[in-house]
């Protein structure tokens, strides 16, 4: 889903862009990367992106994460949306991204906490 693609590289990149998710949208992404054969498919997209970016980022994502920066791509993709799907990244925590900061609760669910 393109939806939660754009939010886990938000939340890759941790910057602002302006944009916020609506409750009905992360119901609706939630309910989607629920069915495994998606939440695959995201955690796909999702490192690919992480993966084409620089080295000094991805290192820096690793350090966050608790991760070496080979893993980074595919470790921290899962934790995003695993914890969409689980509900414990919420729509609150993602839009404190959008607008430029990062919630103690998102920082667990990097960290798999």
């Amino acid at each position: 889903m393109k939806v939660l693609h754009i939010v886990a590289s938000c939340l890759v990149a941790l910057m602002l862009l302006g944009c916020t998710v609506s409750e009905n949208r992360y119901k609706q992404v939630q309910a989607s990367v629920r069915n495994p054969a998606q939440q695959k498919a995201e955690i796909a997209n999702c490192s690919t992106t992480v993966g084409g970016m620089s080295r000094e980022l991805r290192q820096t994502f690793a350090t966050l994460a608790g991760t070496s920066v080979a893993s980074v791509p595919t470790t921290f993709c899962k934790r995003i949306v695993q914890g969409v799907a689980s509900g414990k990244l919420s729509r609150d925590d993602i839009n404190s991204v959008y607008k430029g900061s990062l919630t103690p609760n998102a920082l667990k669910v990097i960290q798999g906490r």
